[in-house]
């Protein structure tokens, strides 16, 4: 197999105070005029860290963004980008506004500048955007031919983000261990593995270990909006070490059972102010559960109920006795374009409910009344 590796984006920094370069940044990439898209809270909460020559430019070339990234939206933010004759876009904000970022720059044909605001996602780092329907619900995700051009990070800005953002975060990028081992054990079970594929393995690795180590701790930080070691650490690992997974192993590094659980959970009204990394952590749940690794399932119980990660469909407000709603989410969760076919298991509607049913029954099996793990 001839891998197309896309490990990383042009230039990537992480400081305190790296936001005020941005002038020197744009002079480096021959940039003179860019558009600016944000989310509303985004841009009030990064503004005071750019220089005033961005923030004035702004009132010109601006578009604040909310919702979900639609092929709609595209389109708009690209045919904005050509008139104002734009040489780069700056997409300032959380997943949504950065997927946008950089499919407009794409479409567009210039150069990408991106400045995530929570670490909730790698969006950052991948040269990929989710799209999805007016309604919220997932349609399709697209990969770029380019590696995104420029990512800033301020590791402040993250700090005081809503604790929320980091959590899902972590549930996320943990999946890309979990993910990444059920394609490996599908496609590459008993075969050498080839460099890429190990450096894809190495990163999942290290989402795993950092997150279980430091996770704690970082959510401890930026709940007092304070910068550590371990929150800078976790915000990479979310970003750049989980972009990497990704990057280096391509179709093998990105997604199995737990994001198209995710996938299927988008059909339920009951999951709509939930989280993308939230449902993806309970996706991890069930398809360990499709793999048979209690052991490794209770473990992470352990470490979900301390971050405030849902563990159950009830931490979902999914009534786990409604069984047409199940039966809608699971239908679309095992599509046929859905990536829980990549996973060795057998994958039908009877399987992944079993599945969902197995975490109700270790979920309510393994809880004493306090609410904690036996």
């Amino acid at each position: 197999m001839n891998p197309i590796v896309k490990g990383a984006p042009g230039d990537y920094r992480l400081a305190e105070g790296i936001l005020s370069q941005l002038e020197d940044f744009m002079k480096a990439l021959h940039v003179h005029t860019i558009y600016i898209v944000a989310g509303e809270k985004a841009w009030h909460a990064t503004r005071s860290y750019f220089p005033d020559s961005i923030v004035k430019n702004a009132h010109t070339n601006f578009t604040l963004i909310d919702g979900v990234c639609t092929l709609e939206k595209v389109e708009e933010i690209s045919e904005q980008l050509s008139l104002c004759a734009a040489d780069a876009v700056l997409g300032i904000g959380g997943g949504t506004v950065l997927d946008i970022t950089k499919a407009a720059a794409v479409q567009a044909n210039v150069k990408s500048i991106l400045v995530p605001t929570i670490a909730a996602t790698c969006a950052a780092w991948t040269p990929l955007s989710v799209f999805y329907d007016e309604n919220g619900r997932f349609t399709h995700f697209t990969e770029f031919p380019l590696a995104n051009t420029l990512v800033l990070i301020e590791p402040s800005i993250i700090a005081n983000a809503p604790l929320k953002y980091l959590r899902a975060g972590i549930g996320d990028t943990l999946a890309k261990y979990y993910e990444a081992d059920a394609l490996i054990a599908s496609f590459y079970e008993n075969k050498a593995h080839p460099v890429w594929l190990q450096v894809s393995q190495f990163s999942a690795k290290i989402c795993q270990d950092v997150l279980l180590e430091n996770g704690a701790a970082a959510m401890e930080a930026a709940a007092n909006g304070e910068v550590n070691a371990q929150l800078v650490s976790v915000i990479e690992t979310i970003i750049m070490t989980g972009g990497m997974v990704g990057g280096f192993g391509g179709k093998f590094g990105r997604t199995a059972g737990a994001h198209s659980l995710h996938n299927g959970l988008t059909e339920a009204e009951e999951v709509k102010e939930i989280l993308h990394g939230e449902l993806v952590a309970y996706g991890v749940l069930v398809q360990l559960a499709l793999e048979q690794k209690d052991d490794e399932i209770l473990k992470l119980m352990n470490h979900y109920r301390a971050w405030g990660l849902p563990i159950s469909l009830e931490n979902l407000t999914i009534d786990p006795n409604d069984d047409a709603l199940l039966r809608k989410v699971v239908q679309k969760a095992i599509l046929p374009i859905e990536s829980i076919h990549l996973m060795k298991q057998e994958i039908t509607e009877k399987t992944v409910v079993s599945a969902m049913e197995k975490i109700e029954l270790l979920y309510s099996t393994n809880f004493e009344r306090r609410g904690e793990l036996i």
